[in-house]
């Protein structure tokens, strides 16, 4: 069976064109669909009224927000991930750099900045798995928020 947005059966493409066409319009106005499509306004609501124009426009104003919603959640779920690797990138790169040297020779402004860069990276991690934890997390810049808010508690590295 077709989805309710979709051709019905017994509908002339014409009259699923004036749907369409209905759908697109602002206001959703018969009189600007009849005007658009050189049809008479009393043939536009006929077609409207045999074929549920509303109730097929409601469930597709539906279906568009259950998508929204859908891809937002996606994307959040993303951001996530995306945030959770960042965090794990500055631990992994200031882990194997404090590593890799030879502390004895290290000069002593090196290695804060190091630390700096590894506890960023922890900071970022755990801030990311606790936004879904959080109802009224920031989303949109939560990076940039968490490394200035650790500058700002730990001074710049």
């Amino acid at each position: 069976m077709a989805e309710q947005w979709e051709r019905q059966p017994k509908e002339s493409y014409q009259a699923f064109a004036a749907f369409q066409n209905f759908l697109t319009t602002p206001e959703r106005s018969y009189s600007k669909v009849a005007r658009a499509l050189s049809k008479s306004t009393t043939l536009i609501k006929r077609w409207a009224k045999e074929h549920n124009w509303q109730v097929r426009a409601d469930a597709w104003d539906a279906e568009l927000s259950k998508r929204a919603m859908e891809q937002a959640a996606n994307d959040y779920a993303a951001m996530i991930v995306r945030q959770i690797n960042i965090g794990r990138m500055f631990q992994s790169r200031g882990a194997n750099a404090i590593q890799a040297m030879d502390l004895t020779n290290l000069p002593p402004k090196f290695l804060p900045a190091l630390v700096a860069l590894t506890q960023t990276g922890v900071k970022i991690e755990r801030s990311a798995r606790d936004l879904n934890r959080q109802k009224d997390a920031p989303q949109e810049n939560l990076l940039i928020d968490t490394l200035t808010k650790i500058w700002q508690e730990e001074g710049e590295p």
